[in-house]
């Protein structure tokens, strides 16, 4: 990741992107991953507190930082004809190993190099601290289970001031200090491995530990140790992903194996606030995000469609938009915090047929794309040519 972008959004914070899910999403930008020899599929993507780059992992071929290009960083709108640009890795981590989550340091800046760092978990090795400009790894936090080995973390979150590291473990949840890397930890019990982890930053203090059981777990947060809040149940499958509202009153969550989204009002956490369709039929982690300004609620698909709902006025929403963006699963969505612009994933694994002794599978789509969601302009020249060959014809 390079310095280009170093505070082009420190201006622009103060509001919200455009987004318009009236319009059919224009693609900006792509990245595929070669499928000769081994399934390359990605696991999700996530865009940037600061919204310079967007990290995504894939399966077999590591972590990459991908920038957000040039002409994106202001304008109101961007033309119909725009070309499809290539997007190329700022930084790659060739981690061979299967990641299991990964995320962003949430006071993430790149007017701030120190600040410029994501977490992720494998299923070989401690969690790491890698560094977003250079790809180096930083440090490592270390959990040990009951006959003292090293444990890998399922899943993993920075709090909501990025002081403290959660880490989702079978048995429990690991609390190390964000400042002070090694094997120094705080636990607290859990029933069932942890899958999800979420932290709300309008309420700072609150934790979501989602379970391979279906069940969601609220923790409060305090003295470095965690409180039992309630506990939440409803899903059919492992909880796979969440988000918190703006305000913190809502949390959303999405399951493995389960085509239910459910939204908790977490001021009556007695029974769901609603609930939103959307295809996921797989094992797969298919991932949600929520606008910054709380209104637009979006989600991918096994079917590779993303689902758009208006979550800020209606109790009840219905699909407001259904976009069909890929050819596989759609497994990672994230919303550009101050742009109109929609990152996905695709890919996921296909099984060969056993009696097939090549190793050459079929190309399967893995890519990762960047969509403009905002306000659309025709190219006049463009425009005045297609007149003028249908005025010669």
């Amino acid at each position: 990741m390079t310095e280009v972008a170093e505070g082009v959004f420190q201006a622009e914070q103060v509001s919200y992107a455009a987004y318009n899910f009236e319009n059919t999403a224009l693609e900006l930008a792509r990245s595929q991953w070669p499928n000769y020899n081994d399934q390359h599929y990605l696991r999700g993507c996530k865009w940037s507190p600061d919204g310079t780059c967007l990290l995504t992992a894939v399966r077999g071929a590591g972590m990459h930082v991908m920038e957000l290009p040039s002409d994106l960083y202001s304008g109101d709108s961007v033309l119909t004809s725009r070309p499809i640009g290539a997007l190329n890795p700022a930084v790659s981590v060739p981690e061979a190993g299967l990641i299991y989550d990964y995320s962003w340091y949430p006071g993430m800046n790149s007017g701030n190099a120190a600040t410029c760092c994501w977490l992720s978990s494998g299923h070989s090795g401690p969690i790491q601290l890698w560094d977003a400009f250079t790809g180096d790894l930083r440090c490592t936090y270390r959990g040990y289970n009951s006959v003292d080995e090293v444990e890998a973390a399922m899943s993993v979150s920075f709090s909501a001031d990025g002081q403290s590291v959660f880490c989702g473990y079978k048995k429990n949840v690991k609390i190390f200090g964000t400042s002070r890397p090694g094997r120094e930890f705080l636990e607290y019990p859990v029933s069932h491995q942890v899958s999800c982890i979420a932290t709300s930053q309008a309420q700072p203090g609150v934790v979501g530990i989602g379970t391979v059981k279906g069940s969601i777990e609220l923790v409060s947060q305090s003295d470095g140790s965690f409180r039992h809040l309630c506990k939440l149940t409803g899903h059919k499958g492992g909880i796979t992903t969440m988000a918190f509202s703006l305000d913190g009153f809502r949390l959303y969550s999405g399951a493995r194996k389960d085509k239910e989204l459910i939204c908790w009002d977490l001021r009556v956490p007695g029974r769901p606030m609603f609930v939103l369709p959307r295809e996921c039929n797989t094992n797969q982690k298919i991932y949600i995000d929520l606008s910054i300004d709380g209104q637009w609620l979006v989600s991918g698909g096994t079917d590779g469609k993303v689902q758009v709902w208006n979550v800020s006025e209606q109790s009840y929403p219905t699909v407001h938009m259904q976009m069909s963006l890929h050819s596989d699963s759609c497994n990672g969505v994230s919303l550009h915090p101050y742009r109109p612009v929609l990152a996905t994933a695709s890919g996921q694994h296909h099984a060969l047929d056993p009696l097939h002794h090549s190793r050459t599978a079929l190309v399967y789509e893995n890519a990762l794309c960047m969509w403009w969601v905002g306000a659309q302009q025709e190219d006049p020249d463009l425009l005045a040519a297609i007149i003028k060959q249908a005025t010669n014809s």
